[in-house]
């Protein structure tokens, strides 16, 4: 049993990893967990203290149009100050302020100025994702993403506690003490990843580069870095399909606790439980079938996850008042496609990118997703207070359209995942 699990794709994958993936696997649960715990209450402790859903899918769509700027130029401050540097500051910013601010909010202008300071974290999708990938085997890139997949995992069980908490003391004052707990738990992660972490070998030649380049020189750049990406079928898929998963994941993770209590009236102290249920899923299916699934092509694998989210957004729509059986089928079905989703839909966007301008292009990918993504925050919000189940057709309908473009795309073959140069 031990030497099966030795030979586990992820167990190996981990011993193997060094330098920055592994500093970022282990140092990530700082971030994760916290992040359990706020996540799920988010939007009913804004609902708490008085923000309407169309107020809450107003700050959405704001925030994301202000993370296009911070995207834009993420790749520009990556480049310059590095990825390690970037990274420190700029999670700091994104995660640590915000969570202090959101501790003590009273009131929509609150949560509006936290979602404007926390849109800097489209920065350190640029520097994080190349401090993680840049020194990876190409290889391990899907596994790396699992791990870290594992650790948000893992964390969520810590998730009743805030159930326990809420069920005792109510939402607004139990969540106010987790953001707090979240600011000092999410900045000793960036600290510790930078002291044991370190800058990349890519990084320090692009610092080199960059040095005694003016910064509008940089954007101007961007220019060339942006007629390759639109000139590239491949790079335009991740862009596409970042995108899709993005709007998906405004309604998953922002409206589904206030569909599950306000329109098939389950109670309050169950939002946190079904996080938990998600992630022994999760568990369960990374840590049985994550061999079985790697046989298939990503093509094909990704095909299979996105029929699991369908399934699981009928049976969710389908779910009568009062019956959490419904829901709980609903949170397998979506927490075993999200396992086999997303860490491929992250490999896509680490090996479809030239190594030697993949700040750049990060934050064109997040720059063009960001562009797309930003008028659905209010739509959702609006469908939402139409009728609750109305996000979730329209998920339904995006990923009708995820699995079109999947079957009718060329771009997915072995060639192009693991070859050295872009078509």
């Amino acid at each position: 049993m031990l030497h099966k699990l030795k030979k586990h794709d992820l167990i190996s994958t981990f011993v193997e990893l060094k330098g920055n993936p592994k500093w970022a696997i282990m140092t990530e649960p700082l971030w994760f967990i916290p992040y359990a715990l706020f996540s799920p209450f988010h939007s009913l402790y804004m609902a708490e203290l008085g923000v309407s859903d169309w107020q809450i899918g107003f700050i959405i769509s704001l925030g994301v149009m202000i993370q296009v700027v911070f995207a834009l130029i993420g790749g520009i401050l990556t480049d310059k100050m590095g990825r390690r540097n970037a990274t420190l500051i700029f999670d700091t910013v994104a995660w640590t302020i915000p969570c202090f601010i959101w501790a003590f909010s009273q009131n929509f202008w609150w949560f509006l100025m936290a979602a404007i300071i926390n849109a800097t974290y489209q920065i350190t999708n640029a520097s994080w994702n190349c401090l993680f990938i840049e020194d990876c085997p190409p290889r391990l890139v899907t596994n790396a993403f699992t791990l870290i997949q594992i650790c948000g995992m893992l964390s969520i069980f810590v998730a009743p506690l805030a159930v326990i908490w809420v069920g005792e003391h109510g939402v607004v004052h139990v969540v106010r003490i987790i953001y707090f707990i979240s600011a000092i738990s999410m900045f000793l992660k960036f600290i510790l990843l930078y002291k044991f972490g370190g800058e990349t070998e890519m990084g320090k030649q692009r610092m080199i580069e960059t040095k005694n380049v003016s910064f509008w020189s940089l954007f101007a750049g961007y220019k060339l870095v942006f007629l390759k990406m639109i000139k590239s079928k491949r790079m335009m898929l991740v862009v596409v399909f970042m995108a899709i998963s993005n709007v998906v994941l405004i309604a998953t993770n922002n409206f589904f606790p206030l569909y599950i209590t306000d329109e098939l009236l389950l109670s309050n102290k169950l939002v946190a439980v079904f996080p938990v249920v998600r992630t022994i899923v999760m568990f369960a299916f990374v840590i049985g079938l994550q061999n079985v699934v790697n046989k298939f092509s990503m093509k094909h694998s990704i095909i299979i996850g996105l029929t699991l989210y369908i399934i699981s957004h009928v049976l969710l729509i389908m779910s009568p008042q009062s019956s959490i059986m419904m829901v709980v089928f609903y949170t397998m079905f979506e927490a075993a496609a999200y396992a086999v989703v997303v860490p491929r839909r992250d490999a896509l966007m680490a090996l479809f990118v030239d190594a030697g301008e993949r700040s750049r292009i990060y934050a064109l990918y997040n720059t063009s997703m960001l562009a797309i993504t930003v008028p659905f925050g209010v739509i959702i919000g609006y469908l939402s207070e139409l009728n609750g189940m109305f996000p979730f057709i329209f998920n339904i309908l995006l990923f009708i359209g995820a699995i079109c473009l999947m079957i009718f795309t060329k771009e997915l073959t072995d060639e192009n995942l693991y070859g050295k140069t872009d078509k």
